[in-house]
């Protein structure tokens, strides 16, 4: 075959097919990220359609979002309550169940996807939706599976959007593929919690070791870091971040190291449901 019929309007043949490749790529890229956002909308409504359903049931009202505070966490009645609460709920916990134990009754849906080590806490939120256990709104939180990491990162963006407390859990790979929406979410004050059991992330071999290059990758996107290095802080530092994103509207991304504490079971002091609704 001649030189000259493998050139297109004075484009090669080669170049005319890679481009048309990449504008492929960057369409099913573009529409993944849109579906994904219309998800997490789509999440947010089915927990407004709970909350009314509830709210003609009951004739209460319910109102998502942040809890009223009722007292302040300065008053001696609320400490002395809160510190004899805790001292009387002494718990078996793994850094896993600690963090999304506060992350699942903070939300109103939780978008997961699993990867290790991360999927014990996407795991214990399924389960406690499945069993319907109330979160501090009174509501059952929805908890989604998504296709991938993006769709996750997608998924949170359109309900944070649209006004929800959404969280999620990732590490590794899967932490970089949502960099970009991690941006976006960054940029429009949305508060946001993510969860991250830290992990190597894979260059010349893949690794499912404890490493923080996870978390060095997205220190750039603008959100807050906070880490816990005990069962006991993955708690707390779980219940501040939650705290911290709704008064600053920061998001904050909260990591402890994966599998020397996300699996590490110690007694902790353990927060009720009533403390976290204060």
């Amino acid at each position: 075959m001649s030189a000259t019929s493998q050139v297109v309007d004075g484009v090669p043949k080669e170049a005319t097919s890679t481009a048309q490749s990449d504008i492929f790529s960057l369409r099913n890229i573009a529409g993944g990220a849109t579906l994904a956002a219309v998800s997490g909308a789509l999440a947010y409504s089915l927990v407004l359609k709970r909350a009314n359903l509830d709210s003609s049931t009951n004739r209460q009202e319910v109102k998502l979002g942040p809890p009223v505070q009722r007292q302040s966490h300065e008053d001696p009645e609320v400490l002395k309550a809160l510190a004899a609460t805790r001292t009387s709920h002494m718990k078996a916990y793994d850094g896993a169940t600690a963090a999304s134990y506060v992350a699942y009754h903070l939300s109103d849906s939780v978008f997961i996807y699993p990867i290790t080590p991360s999927t014990p806490l996407g795991e214990n939120c399924d389960q406690w939706s499945a069993a319907g256990e109330k979160n501090a709104y009174g509501q059952v939180t929805v908890v989604k599976q998504m296709q991938s990491e993006a769709g996750v990162a997608g998924a949170l963006h359109g309900s944070l959007a649209a006004g929800g407390l959404s969280s999620t859990f990732t590490a590794s790979q899967g932490l970089l593929l949502m960099i970009p929406n991690m941006y976006k979410i960054a940029g429009e004050l949305l508060p946001c919690v993510f969860h991250v059991p830290a992990r190597a992330v894979a260059g010349q071999a893949l690794s499912i070791f404890g490493d923080h290059s996870d978390i060095m990758a997205i220190r750039q996107t603008g959100w807050a870091i906070l880490c816990a290095s005990t069962v006991q802080e993955c708690m707390d530092m779980s219940l501040a971040a939650h705290i911290a994103t709704l008064k600053s509207r920061v998001p904050f991304v909260h990591f402890f190291d994966g599998f020397r504490t996300s699996h590490e079971i110690q007694k902790i002091n353990d927060m009720t449901t009533e403390q976290l609704e204060l």
